[in-house]
Parts: structure tokens; C-alpha cells; sequence
């Protein structure tokens, strides 16, 4: 088959909680260490899933970063790592496929990109603080908020926006089905591709045949 040498953008939507499981960094690792171990690996898992998809394109890569990364106002661990290890990442090397090119700029998922800017945190410059809480019901525990909802408010958003762009959803949680299926319906046919990257085998309940794919 010939090469197709239009470039092809893509927003890969990336729930990172569930990549760090993928990754599996080693038990004893610091926040620096298990931020570069996922991010290597999510570079080489959205490489291969594209080029499994059609690997005579070429592909402009965007990651959005979706995470706790705010426990109220104060900066998370791993954001802190997120910033440096981005600084000092290799990204022509991090998809390892040569038509994958995943961008050097960093997009935290509490900034959304289309709600109103009166809307930020004056200080902050996002939208979505305290991202990280304690559990109410066991104080030990620490939880999530708003990760899910933020990446299906986006998928959705830049749905309609960019009918042409191909959207990666990358997560195991079926949290993220229904704006998968609300992307798909949203385009016209010959428009870009919706897909959903994730580990966990497949449930007979939903029908993903054609926009689920594993790493």
C-alpha cells in the first residue's frame, strides 16, 4: 500500500492514574521514576495502537494529562514530576514508530479548553483545583475528582470543534464509554476516528466493536 503522506492530528485523552497501573514502575520507585516509566510507556502503547489502526499514516500527537493533580490548591507529587520529566523527555524517541510524533507541550486536563476564562483560578490558571481529596467516609485514603468527567466533557468538546481530528481515549474505566459513544455519533462518517486505548478485556454489555483497542 502507499504511503499516504497526509499528517493526521490526534488528541490522546489521558487518564494517567490507569497508565501508572499499566506501567507498573517498581514498588520502591519515586515520583520522578514512575512519572518517566508511564510516560515511556504510554508513548510506545499510543505508537503501536495507531500504526495497528493504519500504519501508512503519519500522526501529530497531543497528550492531555487527566489526574489528582491538585490537593486543594497545593501541587501534587507527581505534578511536580509530570513538569520536570516532561522537561527532559526525548519525545522523537517516545512513540517508537517514526511516523508517530508525540508533541514536547505539557497539557494538564484541569485547564479544559473551552470553558470561559472568568472561570479560572486566579493564582492557579486552571479550572479544576482540589482535584485530590480525602475520602470522607476513611480519612486515610486519598481519591480523585472530576478526572473522568473532565476527559468526557473535553472528548465530546473537541468532538464537535475538530470533526477531523482523531481522538484517543486512553483508560480502562467504562466511565469513559458514553462519551466515546457520543464522539463517534457526533461526526460525520468520513471524519476522524474515536478510539478508546485500555487494558481490561472486553464486557459483553457495550458494544465496542471497531473504537476499542488494547496497548
Amino acid at each position: 500500500m502507499p504511503l499516504n503522506l497526509g499528517i493526521i492530528p490526534v488528541t490522546a485523552f489521558v487518564d494517567w492514574n490507569s497508565q501508572i497501573h499499566a506501567a507498573a514502575p517498581k514498588k520502591e520507585a519515586d515520583p520522578i521514576e514512575v512519572c518517566d516509566a508511564t510516560l515511556r510507556y504510554l508513548g510506545k502503547a499510543i505508537g503501536r495502537v495507531l500504526n495497528e489502526v493504519d500504519s501508512s499514516r503519519r500522526y501529530d500527537v497531543t497528550l492531555r494529562v487527566y489526574h489528582g493533580w491538585y490537593k486543594g490548591f497545593e501541587p501534587s507529587a507527581r505534578r511536580k514530576a509530570m513538569v520536570q520529566v516532561f522537561a527532559g523527555t526525548d519525545f522523537p524517541a517516545l512513540s517508537n514508530k517514526a511516523n508517530v510524533v508525540i508533541r514536547p507541550e505539557l497539557y494538564f486536563g484541569d485547564f479544559l479548553a473551552s470553558a470561559l476564562p472568568r472561570r479560572l483560578h486566579a493564582r492557579l490558571n486552571i479550572h479544576l483545583p482540589n482535584t485530590l481529596r480525602r475520602d470522607p467516609n476513611d480519612k486515610t485514603e486519598i481519591e480523585e475528582k472530576m478526572v473522568d468527567s473532565a476527559i468526557a466533557s473535553e472528548v465530546v468538546d473537541l468532538a464537535h470543534r475538530e470533526p477531523d481530528r482523531w481522538l484517543v481515549v486512553v483508560g480502562d474505566d467504562d466511565d469513559l464509554v458514553p462519551p466515546i459513544f457520543v464522539a463517534e455519533g457526533a461526526r460525520p462518517a468520513e471524519g476522524g476516528k474515536v478510539l478508546l486505548l485500555r487494558t481490561r478485556s472486553e464486557t459483553p454489555f457495550l458494544k465496542l466493536d471497531g473504537v476499542s483497542v488494547k496497548p
